[in-house]
């Protein structure tokens, strides 16, 4: 019961301590794409230690694990494991939970998928039939016969990916600032945003109504922005990507559902962001800190379920203890 009720606070800990702390955290506009690693690995961590405390609690399945992988006494590991508390309704509450948990997210995840899919397919039939490849520099780039400024991309394998700019955008924008807006496009395509996007969003819609990680999805949207900007500002200059940003959110209707798309998420804190400058030497640690508290938070739930496995281990066929021959 200790075991289960250590997991169940660290997972609440996670859940909603730890998304408070990184949703408010200031740092991460100095290192989006750290702050993001963390952000995966609490999410993941979360949903490791609720499994935990759920297979804990089915324990026949825990049980006969324990005892294979650490060759040890099946009585012993029932009675570390079970206590008073134990009841088989209890065990079969418990695997009906993990079950229908599974389904869920199953289910969730080909729901969110089929969506962003039917999306993603139609953009790319309009794309492939009403806007041609441009020549020069945007000669990858699909250039699309619109007035509206927009510029998006259209996720997929390497043959499948789209760019696509409006001509309103190119009428906009400066060949620099069209450069830096392509870049930012082609950082989404390069890191696969579209694809941590749906997970956050899956994960956000599974658990996200309990309080725990319900800024997943809105904070993975808002980094993964910024990442982007990042990538292009190395290549192209902090103020001209902040121009052709400034100039892109002042046109109306600039949207294009759910695709990764150059106005994103919140572009007045981006502009901010990049007039402001991105990198101080301070910040050079965090990747580092970062990487090893994410090992930390994936290796608890693990610990704390397998320490007590470990007294045991190698218990099991033990010899009975002979006591040694009285004299006469």
């Amino acid at each position: 019961m200790l075991v289960i009720g250590t997991l169940l606070l660290y997972a609440a800990l996670l859940g909603v301590a730890g998304n408070r702390v990184l949703t408010r955290a200031a740092w991460v506009v100095h290192s989006p794409r750290t702050a993001l690693c963390l952000w995966h690995t609490c999410a993941v961590t979360f949903l490791a230690t609720i499994a935990c405390v759920l297979v804990l609690t089915a324990h026949d399945v825990w049980e006969h694990a324990v005892v294979w992988l650490f060759h040890a006494d099946e009585p012993q590991v029932h009675a570390l494991y079970s206590g008073s508390w134990y009841a088989d309704e209890i065990a079969t509450g418990a695997t009906v939970v993990l079950l229908a948990a599974v389904s869920s997210v199953t289910v969730l995840t080909v729901r969110r998928l089929r969506i962003f899919r039917h999306e993603r397919n139609r953009h790319r039939l309009v794309a492939d039939a009403l806007a041609p490849y441009g020549t020069g520099p945007l000669r990858r780039v699909r250039v699309l016969e619109d007035p509206v400024p927009a510029a998006f991309c259209i996720p997929g394998s390497r043959h499948d990916a789209r760019i696509v700019l409006t001509r309103g955008a190119l009428s906009l924008l400066t060949p620099e600032q069209v450069s830096a807006t392509v870049a930012h496009e082609q950082a989404h395509l390069s890191y696969r945003h579209h694809r941590v996007i749906v997970l956050a969003d899956v994960v956000t819609a599974a658990v996200g109504w309990s309080g725990a990680l319900r800024d997943y999805a809105e904070q993975t949207r808002r980094l993964a922005e910024m990442v982007a900007d990042d990538h292009a500002a190395d290549e192209h200059g902090q103020r001209t990507l902040a121009v052709a940003l400034l100039e892109m959110s002042a046109a109306p209707g600039n949207t294009i559902g759910s695709l990764p798309a150059m106005t994103g998420a919140d572009p007045a804190e981006r502009i901010r962001r990049l007039i402001a400058g991105r990198h101080c030497a301070a910040d050079r640690a965090l990747p580092l800190l970062a990487a090893g508290a994410a090992v930390a938070l994936l290796m608890v739930p693990t610990t704390v379920s397998l320490a007590p496995a470990a007294t045991v281990a190698n218990t099991a066929h033990c010899p009975p203890r002979c006591d040694p021959p009285t004299q006469e």
